[in-house]
């Protein structure tokens, strides 16, 4: 079921948001897409609780945040995974809930999990029992548990997690392909609606569309670089240096945060990376729109299969909004490529073999001049189907049909 149309703010539920992604600012992913779908949802009416706090505090546009950190050090909880299975879990499912009390003055008339991991299960499990008259709408972005292989002794993700999705009134779900897959896991279906990252577009177009760039060629990444990332974002990097290598003047910047430049530091370095930092997200559409080519990376490695075919990924509908080209570097069934595929919008990269890909980057390279066609075709699509307001007011609108019927 899909519900279109804006709900009044008198009629917007009271909703409780349990996960443990990222709500700050900084947040990227899942986190980002969360506070975007919620930057219009009055704040009054929104109280999350999340398993990445360690402190309360505000989301961008006012509503709180409760903290709920397992409070096990993440070591331990990552050497005993192996042997016992998430006691992160185990003790978020077992202790008293934080913030407990304030979960009960709110008064939610829903509960909208948002499980990126274990922890995320177990909070939403607690935080369900606290709200019992409140209905359940479960939302998943990466197709993670019907694939979890911890070991369950401690904490069953996947039973729990089936049990959650069987127990919610509605779900919503990052793609078409996600939802496919989650009936399957669940064995049930439910109303749903299927709810990308929502980008803010003004009334004035991206400057980056009126032409292309002129001097060094530059391809961007801007993002986490995750496992499900890295393989193609490392084939791409690789293919740049062997172009400029070959005489091109072309680089490859990558955006992301500390932790992501220092997992793969030498990496980097030994293909020559730059390092663009981690933009801002207020910042990131001027940031794109210095560079001529956006990477969209999806692991062709096999053990990352059941995450590039579920997840289109945040950075893809920023990406339409930026006014530069796009390339798909990853398998042809990987949900980004086959979302970008259907709406014409992108250029691919699709064969992990290195000449392969340096084929495709220099095509992307000797195409530069029809780049702004390329661009308008993406941003059209973010201006018909991926807009806030419209996107925001689906949400909402389905949100208080589960409650309101």
């Amino acid at each position: 079921m899909t519900t279109g149309g804006a709900a009044g703010a008198g009629a917007l539920p009271r909703v409780l948001l349990v996960t443990d992604a990222d709500l700050s600012a900084g947040s990227r992913g899942a986190g980002r897409t969360l506070v975007n779908l919620f930057s219009r949802y009055p704040a009054d009416r929104l109280l999350a609780i999340s398993a990445s706090a360690e402190a309360g505090f505000c989301m961008e546009h006012g509503a709180r945040v409760l903290a709920a950190a397992p409070g096990v050090p993440g070591r331990v909880a990552k050497a005993l995974r192996p042997r016992v299975g998430h006691v992160d879990a185990a003790w978020v499912a077992w202790r008293p809930l934080r913030g407990r009390h304030d979960v009960s003055r709110f008064a939610p008339e829903l509960v909208l999990a948002v499980p990126t991991h274990a922890v995320g299960v177990a909070l939403a499990e607690r935080c369900r029992v606290r709200a019992a008259a409140a209905p359940v709408v479960t939302y998943l972005m990466d197709d993670w548990l019907a694939f979890e292989p911890g070991v369950s002794t401690v904490f069953d993700t996947r039973r729990r997690g089936r049990q959650l999705l069987r127990d919610s009134a509605g779900w919503l779900s990052i793609s078409p392909y996600l939802l496919d897959s989650t009936r399957a896991f669940a064995g049930v279906d439910r109303p749903s609606q299927v709810v990308h990252n929502p980008v803010a577009l003004t009334s004035a177009e991206p400057a980056a569309l009126a032409a292309p760039r002129t001097g060094r060629f530059r391809v961007a990444y801007a993002g986490s670089v995750w496992p499900m990332h890295f393989d193609a974002v490392a084939a791409v990097a690789q293919s740049v240096q062997r172009l400029r290598r070959a005489g091109a003047d072309v680089e490859f910047v990558l955006f992301t945060d500390r932790f992501f430049w220092g997992r793969h530091a030498a990496d980097w370095r030994r293909w020559e990376v730059t390092d663009g930092g981690l933009v801002p997200y207020a910042e990131l559409g001027a940031a794109l729109g210095g560079c001529d080519l956006l990477l969209v990376a999806s692991s062709f490695d096999p053990a990352q299969a059941h995450m590039s075919r579920s997840s289109i990924q945040t950075k893809v509908t920023d990406y339409l909004a930026a006014g530069r080209p796009i390339l798909a570097c990853g398998p042809s069934d990987a949900a980004s490529n086959r979302f970008l595929r259907e709406h014409d919008c992108a250029r691919f990269a699709e064969d992990p073999a290195p000449t392969a890909i340096d084929g495709a980057l220099r095509a992307c390279l000797d195409a530069r001049a029809d780049g702004p066609t390329l661009a308008r075709r993406a941003y059209e699509v973010a201006q018909r189907d991926h807009e806030i307001v419209s996107v925001t007011d689906r949400l909402h609108a389905f949100l208080a049909s589960v409650v309101h019927g």
